[in-house]
């Protein structure tokens, strides 16, 4: 069975997932789409990296499948996509194109979700004088997507885009609040700039999160937030909204 881990303490800037999907600056490089998608009759996207400083840097790329159980997320080892080259060295003011590429003609059907971790690695220098041990000096989570036969990327338009269905409820678990928010959908939905309609303050300013399809996630709430209708922005649409249902979680 394959190792799972959380990818909850990634290093990922909250730039990312606050910046409109054209590029992201954190640290010291461009990253751009940060919404890669593979549709289902390609066979690889372009996952662009720009180095805007004064020094050279290196980085080594790598693709897990993304999952979410237990109201959490996690990352395996798989090998339906790789990244090509998986590690580039990029000199001041020049720009790496890496490929993310399917290893099978064949996509599976559905909605497939991975994460590109992009990890910064240290100069050779630095490298040696820590032995055989590489300490990464900053990492990125990319989420990238790809669909099988007749489903299309959620800015597709047609019947075929894979959309979610969420469904959302107020609940406790041991002495807890929390909004929880079921996809019940054929897509992912990525949830931005969140609130209630009766709270003074926002759930969350710019990314709150992703719920996958099938899966659930959950936020914690004061005791003073969580009135009126709850809405967001969801895969770059604005104004939607749900109607949390009250109940109690184990």
């Amino acid at each position: 069975m394959a190792r799972l881990f959380t990818i909850r303490a990634l290093l990922i800037a909250a730039a990312i997932g606050n910046t409109p999907p054209a590029t992201a600056q954190s640290g010291p490089v461009l990253i751009w789409p940060i919404d890669p998608v593979i549709a289902n009759k390609e066979r690889a996207t372009a996952l662009w990296l720009e180095n805007p400083g004064s020094s050279p840097i290196q980085f080594q790329l790598r693709i897990f499948a993304w999952s979410q159980t237990a109201f959490d997320e996690h990352l395996a080892p798989q090998s339906d996509i790789v990244a090509t080259p998986p590690i580039v060295r990029i000199a001041p003011g020049q720009r790496q194109l890496v490929r993310l590429t399917k290893t099978q003609s064949a996509s599976p059907p559905g909605e497939r979700a991975y994460r590109v971790i992009i990890d910064e690695l240290p100069p050779a220098a630095e490298q040696s004088a820590s032995g055989a041990r590489i300490q990464f000096r900053m990492r990125y989570a990319i989420p990238l997507f790809s669909y099988g036969p007749g489903l299309s990327p959620p800015d597709a338009s047609g019947p075929s885009r894979a959309e979610p269905r969420l469904n959302c409820a107020i609940v406790t678990s041991n002495g807890q609040r929390f909004i929880e928010i079921r996809n019940e959908g054929a897509g992912h939905a990525r949830l931005v700039d969140a609130g209630f309609s009766n709270d003074r303050e926002p759930l969350a300013r710019g990314l709150l999160g992703y719920v996958l399809p099938g899966a659930s996630m959950r936020w914690p709430l004061s005791s003073s937030s969580g009135s009126g209708v709850l809405r967001f922005a969801v895969n770059g649409q604005p104004q939607q909204s749900c109607a949390p249902q009250a109940g109690n979680a184990p």
